[in-house]
């Protein structure tokens, strides 16, 4: 029953997302070590307040709501010259406090220090990914929404949805993390 109403939330989410693929992806995103940083050991903060929480369907279908509220939204830009736009932390950010009312870190790198670790081939609806970019380790970050996409603010897009399978975006991507902790029912 779970998993049913787990799917109806995932199709309601994506269901008035642009660009469908549903074409098997060319090869699953691998969290490797791209920049030779010890991620694991740099990246914990030890300051993170964990948030076991019960996670239900229709909580979900809220974060869906606020994600999709942001849809079409404009992004900074790339040297944020626009005041009313969100870069992708920013995004991320207020998508949480929203939410759950979840305080993460105003950047990427930040971020990437909070939540627990997830391995890429198990991600969950909300968890963050998180990409680089210029040659900096942790340089941006969306949220995972199902079906091998993300969510993000693009600097040229402004808040849309990106297939994870893309060429870009699978060689850049270096690791996910889980802020909604689920506590086993």
């Amino acid at each position: 029953m779970k998993s049913i109403a787990l799917f109806i939330l995932i199709l309601f989410a994506n269901g008035c997302a642009p660009n469908r693929h549903f074409a098997p992806p060319e090869e699953k995103p691998r969290e490797e070590d791209v920049s030779k940083i010890d991620y694991k050991n740099k990246y914990e903060n030890k300051n993170w307040t964990k948030k076991t929480q019960n996670i239900t369907t229709n909580s979900l279908l809220g974060l869906g709501e606020i994600i999709q509220s942001y849809l079409g939204r404009p992004s900074a830009g790339l040297f944020r010259d626009n005041k009313e736009g969100l870069d992708c932390s920013q995004f991320t950010k207020d998508v949480f406090e929203r939410f759950n009312h979840t305080e993460l870190p105003r950047t990427a790198e930040k971020q990437f220090t909070c939540g627990e670790r997830v391995d890429i081939n198990r991600l969950r609806y909300g968890d963050l990914v998180f990409f680089r970019i210029e040659g900096r380790a942790v340089a941006h970050v969306g949220i995972y929404i199902g079906y091998n996409e993300f969510i993000h603010s693009s600097s040229s897009g402004g808040i849309i949805i990106s297939p994870m399978e893309d060429k870009y975006w699978r060689k850049r991507l270096i690791g996910a993390r889980r802020i909604l902790l689920w506590r086993p029912q």
